[in-house]
């Protein structure tokens, strides 16, 4: 089975992301054309603190228009690692620096439109800092015991997988350094 990509027009574009449409031609000779969004990967923190507490960020989602119950995370900056990227957006958004940080996994947040990536992270070892918010972030920081947090009403889904995660491995093993 083999699709042969044609054609490709941008027909929006900021610095976050660009429209494109690209002409396809499909296994069975149909050509069509197929819209994509190609962003800026990004990283998810799900950082547990020494208490074994999960440091979650509430923040206004306009796309949504509502508050959203999230772990931190960010977009990855031209030349940095999604490693780094963890570590600098922890300390941004949670006020929290990791000294151990482990990828836990990756994966395509929507590969029928986009090839963007999520990385998530485990950060342990957390030590508190400072928030250092960008002029466009307003969030509350949630401290919450991983029995507090399967009681609340999560729609975000790197915070979904990230939890389930910590379901799935038990936060025993996770509560090593």
């Amino acid at each position: 089975m083999k699709f042969k990509h044609i054609d490709k027009k941008v027909v929006y574009k900021n610095d976050h992301f660009e429209i494109s449409q690209e002409k396809l031609i499909l296994p069975g000779g149909k050509e069509v054309w197929w819209s994509f969004i190609e962003g800026v990967d990004a990283v998810g923190i799900l950082a547990l603190t020494d208490d074994n507490k999960v440091i979650l960020v509430k923040q206004y989602r306009p796309a949504v228009q509502d508050f959203v119950l999230e772990i931190p995370a960010g977009l990855i900056e031209p030349g940095e690692s999604p490693e780094e990227t963890a570590y600098r957006e922890l300390e941004e958004e949670a006020g929290y620096r990791a000294e151990s940080m482990e990828k836990i996994y990756e994966y395509y947040s929507s590969p029928g439109i986009s090839k963007s990536k999520t990385h998530i992270f485990l950060a342990k070892s957390l030590v508190k800092t400072k928030q250092s918010l960008d002029d466009d972030e307003f969030l509350e920081i949630i401290e919450a015991s991983f029995e507090e947090v399967q009681t609340l009403s999560l729609v975000d889904g790197k915070s979904i997988l990230a939890i389930k995660h910590l379901e799935i491995l038990g936060t025993p093993s996770l509560r090593e350094k």
